[in-house]
């Protein structure tokens, strides 16, 4: 697990090491200044100093002969030793702070990176919480993993360096010492073992609280309108309890590696003292040797709870590592730019299905969307309207068929550059929570305010966006709450307009619209429709019948294709939708 960990941070190597560095320093200033103690005793009890001390001892006996040790001189040694240590190890956790801040950071920007580049009906086929779950939490988890990690490695090089001073002044209390360390280890182990399960199963109750909180919130005013407050409550408050007991296990097992390291650690120093006693060692030595014992055995408190630490977050590692996991979508090598439609676009022999889906959406379909005319695609909800869009904006892939664009196959020219050439608009339009200038400036970041202005006039959105309280620079709220449907209709559309598509694809665009205004409008979009591809999906008559085209779909294939006077004089389905004025049944 730490090799999973250290390789998602390899961007960082360099600090890495520089933290590792300064965490043996700051080790060894103060295994030496834990070492003074050791003549300082010898001081104390009126014994001289004894310059056959290892590892310090040749340091006395280099200072004695040119500045003459005293009390004072050597007290002054162990708190300039301690200084250094307490500095160095300050500077360390000013350096693991800002790694583990840098690497929370980048992770994150590969979470959202991986996602954006992941084919869209993978990414609406997750359950709705583990994407944000994982942006906002576990990629902070995985940091705190990062930081346990750095924090481990710079404890055990302590442990390492207070090893070796502590075998050098005594092998065999260095031994004794040693095997009461494995029995904490392991009496450690077997009081937390069931920590790794729990961290796997507070991910997953994780994800299923914000699975909640994100459908609740997108369906308040169905709870309001239906009067299911208490309902949605309880509900809240059982997920919320279930991710509270999970939390509260884990912790309470983790805050158990503390008090069993204390105690034994007790037992450790009671039963070297004993053994002391009995075999009547230097009084000095042991003094020195149970000081740096001592302050070693919080690393090894450390050391224990980093293992169960990252035990727990094991199921954090796990989700983040199946996040950045994730295939990108399919791009050729070589992709063709797209430079601007000439010709149309043509759909041959294309059969498409959503990701676990049984059936196909789209049989073995074939049409042509031709540059300077509007198409209108027809047909009954469920019928593959929308997701002959979804194809056009390789949202999904076909499973069989190719997309033809000016002749060449869609799948061969470049992702980006094509979106950049297109333009869409959908019944549900989504705006983000900005002003109204930032909304249809999305659609060209670089247009000017007059541009902005003139694309809403052309969406008959200008008139009311002058009326509210701050004009363009009105905030609308999060997706457009602050606007009614038809308004954030225009806006989107106006969006779409800005960029002077190519291509215009308008799903059930104009729905909100009342009759006037949606007549307005299409007769300026229309007016501009020489200079694109249109394809409209509607289920106004009106809005069909100035088609220059209607593609008629039921169960997912073509049924009729034709102009709206054509079809209209057939008695097929196209009649029976829009002239028998049937209601649509549902497929």
């Amino acid at each position: 697990m730490v090799g999973r960990i250290v390789s998602l941070a390899r961007g960082e190597r360099r600090l890495v090491l520089i933290v590792g560095f300064l965490g043996l320093a700051s080790a060894v200033f103060e295994g030496m200044g834990l070492s003074f103690l050791i003549p300082l005793a010898g001081l104390a009890t009126g014994e001289p100093l004894d310059f056959t001390i290892p590892v310090i001892g040749p340091v006395l006996a280099w200072l004695d002969a040119r500045i003459g040790l005293g009390g004072g001189e050597v007290v002054a040694l162990v708190v300039g030793f301690f200084c250094l240590g307490i500095i160095v190890g300050y500077l360390n956790m000013v350096l693991s702070t800002v790694l583990s801040m840098r690497f929370a950071h980048a992770l994150r920007i590969r979470v959202f990176e991986t996602a954006l580049d992941r084919p869209l009906s993978a990414i609406e086929s997750l359950p709705s919480g583990k994407f944000v779950n994982d942006l906002t939490s576990e990629t902070w988890k995985v940091c705190d993993a990062l930081f346990v990690v750095i924090g481990a490695v710079v404890k055990i090089i302590t442990f390492v360096v207070f090893l070796g001073f502590l075998f050098l002044l005594s092998p065999f209390y260095t031994f004794v010492l040693l095997a009461m360390t494995a029995v904490m280890a392991v009496v450690v182990h077997f009081a937390t073992r069931t920590v790794r399960a729990l961290g796997l199963a507070a991910v997953a109750a994780n994800e299923s609280f914000m699975a909640y909180v994100w459908d609740a919130l997108g369906g308040l005013r169905v709870i309001r309108g239906f009067g299911r407050e208490p309902h949605e409550r309880n509900r809240f408050a059982e997920s919320s309890d279930r991710v509270r007991g999970i939390f509260t296990r884990m912790q309470i097992i983790s805050g158990m590696v503390g008090p069993i390291t204390q105690l034994m650690t007790v037992g450790m120093v009671a039963t070297i003292l004993g053994i002391a006693l009995v075999r009547g060692d230097s009084i000095a030595t042991l003094l020195g040797f149970l000081a740096i014992a001592y302050r070693m055995q919080p690393r090894v408190s450390a050391l224990l709870s980093a293992r169960t630490k990252l035990r727990s977050l094991e199921g954090s590692l796990l989700s983040i590592e199946s996040a950045l996991a994730a295939q990108p979508a399919a791009s050729q090598p070589q992709a063709k730019l797209f430079r601007g439609l000439r010709r149309g676009v043509v759909i041959d022999g294309i059969s498409a299905r959503y990701p676990n889906a049984e059936r196909p959406a789209l049989h073995d379909i074939s049409c042509s969307f031709p540059y300077g005319q509007v198409t209108a695609v027809a047909g009954y909800s469920g019928a593959g309207k929308s997701t002959l869009v979804a194809l056009l904006l390789r949202f999904i892939e076909p499973e069989r068929g190719r997309i033809l664009i000016d002749g060449v196959p869609l799948s061969e020219i470049d992702p980006e550059s094509w979106h950049q050439r297109i333009a869409f608009v959908e019944q549900n339009a989504f705006l983000f929570n900005a002003s109204v200038r930032e909304n249809i400036g999305y659609g060209d970041l670089e247009a000017d305010d007059e541009a902005i202005r003139e694309a809403a006039r052309i969406a008959q959105a200008e008139e009311f966006v002058d009326a509210l309280p701050k004009g363009f620079e009105t905030m609308i709220g999060e997706n457009g709450v602050r606007l009614s449907q038809g308004q954030r209709q225009r806006i989107a559309l106006a969006r779409s307009l800005l960029r002077k598509p190519d291509v215009l694809i308008l799903d059930e665009a104009t729905n909100a619209l009342d009759r006037p205004t949606e007549r307005a409008l299409r007769n300026a979009v229309e007016g501009a429709g020489s200079a694109r591809a249109i394809i409209v999906i509607a289920h106004r008559r009106e809005t069909i019948e100035k088609a220059d085209q209607v593609i008629v779909l039921d169960q997912g294939r073509i049924v009729e294709a034709g102009t709206p006077a054509e079809l209209g004089q057939s008695g097929g389905v196209y009649a029976r939708l829009y002239l028998d004025e049937i209601p649509m049944r549902d497929a």
